[in-house]
């Protein structure tokens, strides 16, 4: 017999934010290996800095909140999937600046610290929130991020952070 999570990530509907048609971007690896994901950006009529997408939300099970579109959007974001989504998986895409203070743009910096702070406080026990910090990001594909959020939606404990990166080499 199933349980609840394996019934419902058995039949997973993907809502990505971000352009999977522009070369390098999250949303791109989300495509490659979620065929059937949904995507929401400007430019194909989502301007999220200005609109709710509950209604879209609703029909989905899983949420990568991959892009940084302003300050606090992804924040909104997952607060309007929790408020809408009985259950499902969140994975709200990080940055190392939310740790070492060296980002020129103090509101991005910001930004991810929130969205952090705020995944791993709405984590409970009918949406799993796990926050994905990220490394030197031309280290880091956005292939491998996709297939790292597949693999833990395949696992049956929780996630709420994860990191990867690779050491730097200094000789």
């Amino acid at each position: 017999m199933q349980t609840l999570r394996e019934l419902v990530m058995s039949n997973r509907m993907v809502l990505c934010t971000g352009n999977p048609d522009r070369k390098g971007s999250i949303a791109s690896g989300i495509r490659e290996v979620f065929p059937d994901a949904t995507f929401v950006y400007k430019s194909n009529g989502y301007d999220l800095t200005k609109i709710s997408i509950k209604d879209i939300m609703i029909k989905h099970n899983c949420f990568i909140n991959a892009s940084y579109i302003g300050p606090d959007i992804q924040c909104k974001l997952l607060t309007e999937y929790f408020e809408t989504v009985k259950m499902g998986e969140v994975f709200n895409i990080g940055s190392t600046h939310e740790y070492d203070g060296l980002s020129t743009n103090k509101d991005y910096e910001t930004s991810k610290q929130t969205l952090r702070d705020r995944s791993l406080l709405l984590n409970n026990y009918r949406i799993n929130s796990t926050h994905i910090v990220l490394g030197e990001k031309d280290k880091i594909t956005p292939n491998r991020i996709a297939y790292l959020i597949k693999w833990i939606t395949e696992q049956e404990m929780k996630f709420p952070i994860i990191g990867f990166d690779y050491p730097k080499q200094e000789w």
